[in-house]
C-alpha cells in the first residue's frame, strides 16, 4: 500500500503554533503578504507541510521533515513557557523560541537532495504540484521553494495576477523584478506627493513625518456653518488612547490632540 506521510503522521500542534507565529507580528509578515491583501491566504508553513507530507512516504525521517519545514526547536513548549511567564509577570530576554519563524527558512540544497532521495526510494521522481484554486498562492509558492514544479490558477483574475507576480515573474527575471518595482514605487511616491500634499496640513515640527491620519465624516452646522466631525466615540486603542477635540469658534473648525485616558476623550458627536 502506497501510504504518504500525511496519512500516517503530522506534527499538527507544532505546525499550528508556527502558523500563528507567522502572523503574530503585523509588521513582519511574509513578504508576499504585502504584494496584495488576500482574504484567504494560507500560512506558508502549513502549506509547505501539506505539500511535502502529501508526497513523502509514510516512513520518511520525521525529524528531517520538521527541519525542512523550518521548525528548528520546540514551538509548543516555548509557547507554554511564554504563557506561564506572562501569568507570573516574568519576561523573556531576546527571542524565546531560539530560532527564526519557520516560514523564513528556505530549504537548502541538502534538504532538496534528501527530498529527492526519499521520493526516489518510494518510486516517485520529479513530482509536480497542481492547485487549480490557489488563491493567494501559498501552495505553489512553497512548492517552488521545495524544488517542485507547480501549476496553479484561480477563478479570480486578481488572484491569478498576484500569483504571476509572486512566483512566475521572479523565477523568470530574478532581481530585475525587484529593481523595476523599486523604480516604479519611487515614481509613485513622487506623484502621490504632488497630488495629495494640498489635502494634508504641513507638520509643525521640522523633519517630522506623519504616519497616521484620523478621518471622520463631517456635517455643516446649520447655525454657524462650521464643520462638525462625526464619530460615535473617539477611542483609538483599548488602553485609553483617544482623541480630544478642540473646536475653534473663530475659524469654525476643529483641531484635536491625542490623550491617554477615556475621561480625557471627547464625547461622541453622533449616535449609532
Amino acid at each position: 500500500m502506497d501510504r504518504r506521510l500525511i496519512e500516517a503522521w503530522l506534527p499538527i500542534a507544532e505546525i499550528g503554533e508556527e502558523s500563528v507565529r507567522e502572523r503574530r507580528s503585523m509588521t513582519a509578515l511574509p513578504p508576499i503578504y504585502y504584494l496584495h491583501v488576500w482574504w484567504a491566504r494560507r500560512p506558508l508553513v502549513a502549506s509547505r507541510a501539506a505539500v511535502l507530507a502529501s508526497l513523502l512516504p509514510a516512513d520518511a525521517d520525521r525529524e528531517r521533515f520538521r527541519h525542512v519545514l523550518g521548525i528548528h526547536g520546540d514551538p509548543v513548549g516555548t509557547r507554554r513557557r511564554i504563557d506561564a511567564a506572562k501569568r507570573s509577570g516574568e519576561r523573556f530576554e531576546g527571542d524565546a523560541y531560539g530560532y527564526g519563524r519557520a516560514f523564513t527558512y528556505v530549504p537548502s540544497s541538502q534538504d532538496r537532495a534528501w527530498i529527492a532521495d526519499a521520493l526516489s526510494a518510494a518510486g516517485r521522481t520529479s513530482p509536480s504540484v497542481l492547485d487549480p484554486t490557489a488563491g493567494g498562492g501559498s501552495i505553489p509558492f512553497e512548492s517552488i521553494r521545495l524544488g517542485f514544479d507547480a501549476f496553479a490558477n484561480d477563478l479570480n483574475p486578481v488572484a491569478a495576477l498576484v500569483m504571476k507576480a509572486t512566483i512566475e515573474l521572479p523565477l523568470a527575471h530574478g532581481v530585475a523584478v525587484r529593481d523595476a518595482f523599486q523604480k516604479l514605487a519611487a515614481e509613485f511616491l513622487v506623484r502621490r506627493e504632488d497630488r495629495l500634499s494640498a489635502y494634508f496640513p504641513a507638520e509643525i515640527e521640522p523633519r517630522a513625518l506623519a504616519t497616521n491620519w484620523i478621518w471622520a465624516r463631517t456635517i455643516v452646522c446649520p447655525y454657524c456653518e462650521g464643520l462638525i466631525p462625526l464619530s460615535p466615540n473617539w477611542r483609538l486603542a483599548p488602553d485609553g488612547t483617544g482623541v480630544r477635540l478642540h473646536p475653534d469658534a473663530k475659524t469654525r473648525r476643529c483641531t484635536f490632540e491625542i490623550v491617554s485616558s477615556v475621561k480625557a476623550q471627547s464625547e461622541g458627536t453622533v449616535h449609532g
